[in-house]
């Protein structure tokens, strides 16, 4: 049962990273969650795939204007 559970956390919290880096979801991971620490490595990672997707919104606004000046 505590592996179970234990690959069930573990897949719920890939479930958020993955909706957070495909929806511009932001997410902002908690440093203890149900007792585990969750390593650094994973906030930088989560940080860093936030920071891509403000970068991407904002080209996407950019070619936008751009886009409606041609016409």
């Amino acid at each position: 049962m505590r592996f179970l559970l234990g690959w069930a956390f573990k897949l719920g919290i890939i479930g958020v990273i993955y909706l957070g880096m495909t929806s511009g979801f932001s997410v902002k991971l908690p440093e203890e969650v149900l007792g585990y620490k969750v390593p650094s490595e994973a906030q930088q990672w989560v940080d860093r795939n936030a920071q891509i997707g403000a970068i991407g919104k904002q080209t996407q606004d950019g070619l936008k204007s751009i886009a409606g000046s041609f016409r």
